[in-house]
Parts: C-alpha cells; structure tokens; sequence
C-alpha cells in the first residue's frame, strides 16, 4: 500500500533469555521507534495524497512569492519531510511532527485565515492530528497542551 520502498530495517538477533529481551527490547523503545518512524512514513503518503496537500506539495518559489522568505524564516514542504522520511533523516517520530508543525505554522504565518491556503492548511492539520491518534503517535505533537491548533505568532483578527 506505500508508495516508496522502505528502507532495509536492522533485525536484531534473539537473546538468550525470550521473556527478558522482549521485556527489554519493550522497556528500551527499540522496538517502538520503528513503529513510529513506520508509521511517520506511512503517514506523509497519506498527507500527500490528501485533497488539502496542493499548497504543501514543494516549497514556495521565491521568484513568484518572493516575500514569502521575508515572512518565514524557516520554510518546509511535503517534499522535504517525505524526502527526510525516506532518507531516514528523522530518528525519533517527535522530529517528524515537529517539521510537519512547523509547516503548517508558516502556513498561518504567512496566509490570512479566509485563503484558500489557510483553509487547507487548516484541514489538513486537523486530518494529521487526527492520523496522529490512530496511530498511536499523538504524544509527540502539542495535542495535549490545548485543544485548538496552534495559532499562527502574530494573532490579528481573532478579537
């Protein structure tokens, strides 16, 4: 169902005592950051085959919005986080949702909230918050510090 061939995953020989090594393996996180690091690269297939992804697709061209860079200091696209994901770049789930943070942050950043930009950014948040929890990796986003999405830094016309 992927789309990119996973990278080859180390397999760990068993250990002498089987209760003990998957207690361990279990107690490590071993285990369970392949499972996340799986799933963030199931996840960004997801996201970029989702009907709200157009404006995250590649980074924004600096000849046809050139302010852009001016406004974001720290510009990211689908097409990096997906590039990142696939070269292995990401060694915990935590630095993927951090990057997909980021990115939809610049989106609110740069675009008023009544674009057609914003309001696919704004989806497509939300379907990532959501694909968050099914698969068990909400954790390492800022889900659990409010309710809402994060706001964009500069707050204008929510008062």
């Amino acid at each position: 169902m992927w789309l990119f061939p996973s990278p080859p995953r180390p397999v760990l020989p068993p250990s002498s005592s089987s209760s003990s090594s998957s207690s361990s393996r279990r107690s490590s996180g071993r285990n369970h950051g392949v499972h996340e690091l799986s799933a963030c690269e199931q996840l960004v297939v997801e996201l970029v085959r989702h009907d709200d992804s157009w404006p995250f697709i590649k980074l924004v061209s600096r000849t046809q919005v050139p302010d852009y860079y001016d406004i974001v200091k720290s510009p990211i696209a689908l097409s990096t986080i997906r590039e990142k994901v696939n070269t292995c770049e990401y060694q915990t789930a935590g630095e993927f949702v951090t990057d997909m943070e980021l990115m939809f942050s610049n989106c609110l950043q740069y675009n008023p909230r009544h674009t057609n930009e914003a309001k696919a950014g704004t989806r497509l948040q939300l379907f990532f918050h959501a694909e968050l929890i099914r698969l068990g990796l909400s954790e390492h986003s800022r889900l659990g510090q409010s309710e809402r999405s994060p706001a964009p830094p500069a707050k204008r016309s929510r008062q």
